[in-house]
């Protein structure tokens, strides 16, 4: 912005010298006047008094046309198109308009929204005018985010064609082809997979999709591989576009539309009537009925989400991520004693799998069930399975300060705060130790460090409720 300012406000400068030079009676006061104080305002920041300055003395003297560019310009600059456009009307009108001008009218088209003759001319407009790409590159990612591929690729190309992408809009531009044309965004996808400093994971995932399922005799199989790789890694709007093209070349594609609707679901837009279809023509899977209860669950629908897990588990009762999922919603339904069997359920189907009985473990300590002969055999078995990450640990001292066993409690969350000394969690939990042995100042803090800590949420609120009862 201080460049820009001084490059305007050294314009004016030039302009006043020359006027002086050249006007030295003093008809040329009436302008000179809010030529100067308009070079003040620049100095000081204020554009839009600078562009009303300047204004007047257009309007006085006709042979300051040139001056409608600056403000132009300068209006650009503060984002007031209407502003610039006029004065570039201006320009045009009096047969003024050079190549700067030019480049900067399509700048203000852009922003304004106005891309009649643009959207076939992209590479032609980098080339002839560089100082638009930042402008070229925000209407990719806004049509983009508005999911609007067919629109988008184009302008991505052309600035590929003209070495123009920087390292966001070269990642922007592989997904955006993975999505519509798997097997040609290869390429792209690799290069960022070669990249020093940091490779996405979601290009590495998307090259194993696209390479594992080439051997497919259709089309329509990579694409959908694609699509669901998008909604694992929560890229909801790049995932709907990769499966409804999938599903335009086979609509009995039901897989696809099941992840269509958990997709559309994620965005906002209402996925039931794909998730309704899916289930009825795959009756015999449990992913279509899976994703269905996901969609009750966020309708808050539970009583019909608890039924879709029940028929999920039918069809795949070795599933320990199902029964898991039961297990929360009959929480939510305050059956807490047929969650705490789905829930041992789901840790006795994988029982090395340290998660589960992380969540049998937390089920335990929240609804306070069974805590000596659930939760605390549970805690102790997902601390033995990853001996070295922070959840477990906390879990486990927090079970521990249920039952009493404070000085236990203590050494188990101060190596927890070891591992993860900014999780809410944990600060919580050492929070409310230290206010069961006595010292307030010591919980005081440990509380409000949870408080400013984003993750896990649920903690942070209770910190910030805990703090807020204590002060009362």
């Amino acid at each position: 912005m201080y460049e820009k300012l001084g490059r305007h406000w050294q314009t004016l400068t030039i302009t006043i010298l020359v006027l002086l030079a050249l006007s030295p009676s003093p008809i040329a006061l009436p302008f000179l006047h809010p030529l100067q104080t308009a070079q003040a305002s620049l100095k000081l920041g204020n554009l839009e008094v600078a562009i009303h300055q300047l204004e007047d003395a257009i309007e006085f003297e006709r042979a300051l046309a040139g001056l409608h560019l600056k403000v132009a310009e300068l209006a650009f600059d503060i984002d007031n198109i209407d502003t610039a456009g006029a004065h570039l009307d201006a320009l045009d009108t009096q047969n003024l308009q050079g190549h700067e001008a030019y480049c900067l009218l399509q700048r203000v088209k852009i922003r304004a929204g106005e891309f009649t003759g643009l959207d076939d001319a992209w590479q032609g407009l980098i080339i002839d005018c560089p100082e638009a790409i930042s402008e070229i590159e925000q209407l990719a990612l806004d049509r983009l985010a508005s999911n609007d591929l067919d629109e988008t690729l184009p302008i991505l190309e052309a600035l590929a064609k003209t070495n123009s992408l920087n390292a966001d809009t070269e990642e922007t531009y592989a997904y955006a082809r993975a999505a519509l044309a798997p097997v040609d965004s290869l390429p792209l996808l690799h290069v960022l997979a070669r990249r020093a400093d940091q490779t996405p994971l979601l290009a590495i995932d998307l090259i194993l999709a696209i390479e594992s399922s080439s051997g497919e005799p259709s089309p329509t199989f990579t694409l959908a591989q694609v699509g669901q790789t998008f909604a694992r890694h929560g890229r909801w709007k790049l995932a709907i576009s990769s499966l409804e093209h999938a599903l335009e070349m086979d609509p009995d594609f039901h897989e696809a539309r099941a992840y269509l609707g958990l997709s559309k679901d994620q965005t906002g837009e209402n996925g039931l009537d794909d998730l309704l279809a899916a289930s009825d023509a795959l009756p015999d899977q449990a992913l279509p009925q899976i994703l269905l209860a996901l969609h009750w669950l966020n309708a808050g629908e539970e009583e019909q989400a608890r039924d879709a897990l029940t028929i999920a588990t039918q069809l795949d009762p070795l599933n320990p991520a199902i029964v898991a999922q039961l297990g929360e919603v009959y929480t939510g339904l305050g059956d807490l004693a047929t969650a705490s069997i789905a829930y041992r359920r789901a840790a006795d189907i994988d029982p090395k799998n340290p998660a589960f009985w992380l969540l049998l473990a937390r089920f335990s300590n929240q609804y306070e069930v069974e805590i000596r002969s659930l939760a605390l055999p549970a805690a102790r078995n997902a601390v033995a399975l990853s001996m070295n990450e922070a959840a477990p640990l906390a879990e486990l001292a927090y079970t521990h300060l249920l039952l009493g066993n404070n000085i236990l409690a203590e050494r188990l969350l101060w190596r927890a705060i070891t591992l993860d000394p900014y999780n809410a969690q944990i600060q919580f939990y050492l929070g409310l130790l230290l206010d069961a042995q006595g010292n307030r100042s010591g919980a005081w803090t440990a509380m409000q460090i949870a408080s400013s800590l984003n993750t896990p949420g649920r903690y942070q609120a209770l910190a910030k409720r805990w703090l807020e009862g204590v002060a009362r």
